[in-house]
């Protein structure tokens, strides 16, 4: 559940790794940082203020009355990445445990992504479907299939500009046959099944022997998933039926909500300060 433009930009990296190239590790001790923790908003006197992009703090530790800002950027994944972003997983755990601070009021999403993996999506979509505060979801430029998906149980989506790109809310499973390449470097891959293991991997070979078919019903059922998702948490907002905003296409801010795909275009300030009224 990926933009494909957004995907492109990491065969640079696949590439790399196909080569053999090494890659340099990021240190694995834990520290406070975007990744892991939160940024958070305040009213002192009434006027809206904001901690330091740079300045991520436990939720636990969220002053009293704030509002919880959690970024989600880059491509989505389940785990975290070692040379990436964060994982669902740690961003589940920090929005439920914003859900048990009594501190925080409420949270917002932070989004700049064009997608990346369903099941990553299916994690924070069911986290954020246990709110029990008010839980918004920032557009902050893009905000595409999977990332959208995760935007779309918010209880409101508020996109940062006209320009911010919506949408592509679409599957799609790409399938590398290596081997011609396996065969230049002299390796013969011989891969021996069991007897009875008749069915395992038969939908990638069945693909890469030039029926995509039992691949393509793979996607479908994810698909349905994904396109039921939408409709069942914009139930009362969508402007429009599935086969107009659920074949992959992605809109402009204002398209968007004329769509009923988001809820308004403002600035993280006074989105923020929706929550204050």
């Amino acid at each position: 559940m990926m933009d494909e433009a957004y995907a492109a930009n990491y065969l640079p990296l696949v590439a790399s790794f196909i080569k053999g190239e090494q890659m340099t590790a990021k240190p694995t001790e834990v520290e406070l940082n975007k990744r892991n923790s939160i940024q958070f908003a305040t009213f002192p006197n009434d006027v809206l203020s904001v901690s330091s992009n740079s300045t991520g703090i436990t939720p636990e530790n969220a002053p009293q009355g704030s509002i919880a800002i959690i970024n989600i950027a880059n491509a989505i994944t389940k785990q975290d990445q070692e040379c990436g972003p964060a994982g669902m997983k740690t961003k589940s755990d920090l929005l439920k445990r914003c859900y048990a601070n009594d501190n925080i009021n409420s949270v917002v999403l932070v989004i700049d992504s064009g997608g990346g993996q369903g099941m990553a999506m299916r994690l924070m979509a069911e986290t954020i479907s246990q709110k029990n505060k008010p839980v918004g979801a920032f557009i902050d430029d893009n905000c595409c299939s999977a990332a959208y998906g995760i935007a779309s149980g918010c209880d409101f989506i508020v996109a940062n500009s006209n320009q911010a790109q919506i949408g592509s809310i679409g599957t799609y499973i790409t399938i590398a046959d290596y081997t011609e390449k396996f065969k230049q470097m002299g390796v013969n891959l011989i891969e021996i099944y069991a007897s009875a293991s008749t069915d395992k991997n038969k939908e990638f070979f069945d693909a890469i022997q030039g029926n995509p078919e039992p691949i393509r019903a793979i996607a479908n059922q994810f698909n349905e998933h994904f396109l039921s998702l939408i409709e069942s948490n914009r139930t009362d907002k969508l402007k429009a039926d599935r086969t107009v905003w659920g074949t992959g296409k992605v809109y402009f801010a204002e398209k968007a909500l004329e769509l009923g795909l988001i809820d308004g275009i403002d600035t993280l300030e006074n989105f923020i300060n929706y929550f204050n009224t």
